[in-house]
This record gives structure tokens, C-alpha cells and sequence, in this order.
């Protein structure tokens, strides 16, 4: 993991790191036509890859639901840079690969992209599901006010692609609070209080009020030149997410970083009826 400033910001509420995989191998059958491998040696180092071309890597594994695990960890031989989520579902034998990756747009370097694979594990009888996670619309119109510990945002689940935030003078406020050097800083720069903010993101549901979230800062990247994408898989039930940011800021570094939450659902009428600020609803 490459840690960088928001690794403070955002995992105040990150629970402690889950080691029940430590010693477990999974054979994944992905629907790209590749099966993989993913052996967890220990409670740090995780070898997967292709069968037969497997290689081992530091990890970090979190905890969302009984029998669910949120597993990141990052590929430093790959180009363009990318990093590696693997969703593993115990309970449904199922798993989903999300690929984060940054550099793929050669005008907007800065700009990071997340693509999915889903996939099933190979039972102990050599049989294998032929359901998947998949992407769904039962977040449409929702939003759920996430607190971060030092900052809290509303993510309001606008449409099937894109998801909005507003940032109220409030809000921003505690953004500000204990870092007074951000409010002149070009890091926020894209941000003015009562702007409502759109951009992309992918909602694919992992079980029953648990989804998995994939929110992309396009729009930032392509104004100031850096952005991240959140991943975060969301417990409903419990109200709380696990996930990670992955991408760059502004000064050159570089991050992958788990991460957490606590959530609330809150009207999101004011703005959903305000006009799209950026795409065609």
C-alpha cells in the first residue's frame, strides 16, 4: 500500500484488519476466461494471480457481514498502475474483482477508472456457482450522509451512473476545521459551498441491503488534474462501509488506502430536484 494524507481522514472508522482468510486458498473461475488463484499465506501476504503465474503480494483484509470479506492490495509491476479489490463471499461462493487503475487517459493523466470481473469459487465437491453479483438499480434516488470522523458527505445515489453531492458552507466547515491551510489551497479548489457536485459511479449488489460502490472523481481530475476512486462495500443494515481510496493528489503522490464509515440516510429531495450540473438525466 502507498499511504498518503487521506489515510488519516478517512480511517478514524475503519474497523481493525481481518485475519480469518490467513492460511485459506480459493480457486476462482472469473468471467473474463481467466481462473485464479488466490492463496492467503499468511495474515500479510497474499499470492494470486492466473494459475500457474500466481505472485505474492502485501494485502489488507476487512470485514463487512458474516462470511464477507473486502480484500485490497496493489500489482507495482503493472502499467498502467493498478490496483486489485477482491470481494469474497463465503456464504454465496461467489467474488467480484474490481480493478482500479490510473494513467489510461492520456489527456488527463490524473484521471482513475475502475473496471469489474465477477466471478464464483470452486466448491470442495469441484462444482461452481453459475449466479453472480451483479449490477443493480436499488440505490436509485437514495442518500446516505457518510461520517469519516473528521468529515461527514452525502452521496446521493442520483441515478443508474452517476451519483451527487452537495457541500453546504456546514459541511465544508468541518472539512476545514484543524487544516485551515485547504481553504486557500488549490486541493479544493473545485469546490464552492451550495455547488452540487455530479460524477460517476457503479452500484452492483454484493446480498441483500450490501452493495458494493464504486465512485469515480472524474470531474475533479479533469479541473485540478488529480483524482481517486472510492470503492466501498456498504452494509445497510448495520449502516456502515469498508473500502478503499486509490489514485493520486496533486502533489505527485500516490495512495491506495482502506477506509471507513458510518452512515445516515437523509433527504435527498432538494437535490435531486435541482438541474444535472454536468450530465443528462
Amino acid at each position: 500500500m502507498k499511504p498518503n494524507q487521506q489515510t488519516g481522514m478517512l480511517s478514524v472508522f475503519r474497523p481493525p484488519l481481518c485475519f480469518e482468510l490467513a492460511g485459506k486458498q480459493f480457486f476462482m473461475e472469473f468471467d473474463d476466461g481467466y481462473d485464479r488463484i488466490a492463496n492467503f499465506k499468511d495474515r500479510k501476504t497474499l499470492s494470486f494471480g492466473v494459475v500457474g503465474e500466481e505472485k505474492e503480494f502485501p494485502y489488507e483484509c476487512l470485514k463487512i457481514a458474516d462470511k464477507l470479506y473486502y480484500v485490497n492490495f496493489e500489482d507495482p509491476t503493472m502499467e498502467p498502475r493498478t490496483g486489485i479489490t477482491l470481494v469474497v463471499d463465503l456464504q454465496t461462493e461467489l467474488v467480484t474483482m474490481a480493478l482500479g487503475r490510473i494513467g489510461t487517459n492520456p489527456k488527463f493523466p490524473g484521471i482513475p477508472s475502475i473496471s469489474y470481473v465477477f466471478g464464483a469459487i470452486r466448491r470442495a465437491d469441484g462444482t461452481i456457482s453459475h449466479t453472480r453479483h451483479g449490477y443493480t438499480t436499488e440505490l436509485m434516488g437514495k442518500s446516505i450522509s457518510w461520517n469519516y470522523g473528521y468529515f461527514d458527505i452525502a452521496h446521493v445515489y442520483a441515478t443508474e451512473h452517476y451519483y451527487r453531492i452537495t457541500f453546504s458552507p456546514r459541511g465544508l466547515a468541518r472539512v476545514y476545521k484543524g487544516r485551515p491551510e485547504m481553504r486557500s489551497s488549490s486541493k479544493m479548489s473545485y469546490v464552492e459551498p451550495g455547488d452540487t457536485y455530479e460524477d460517476y459511479f457503479t452500484p452492483i449488489k454484493i446480498r441483500d441491503r450490501i452493495y458494493l460502490v464504486g465512485i469515480i472523481e472524474d470531474t475533479k481530475a479533469r479541473k485540478i488534474g488529480n483524482g481517486n476512486s472510492i470503492l466501498v462495500l456498504m452494509n445497510l443494515d448495520e449502516m456502515h462501509d469498508v473500502g478503499r481510496s486509490f489514485g493520486s493528489n496533486r502533489e505527485g503522490g500516490t495512495g491506495n488506502n482502506t477506509l471507513g464509515a458510518f452512515g445516515v440516510w437523509v433527504d435527498a429531495t432538494e437535490i435531486m430536484s435541482r438541474k444535472s450540473s454536468l450530465f443528462i438525466r
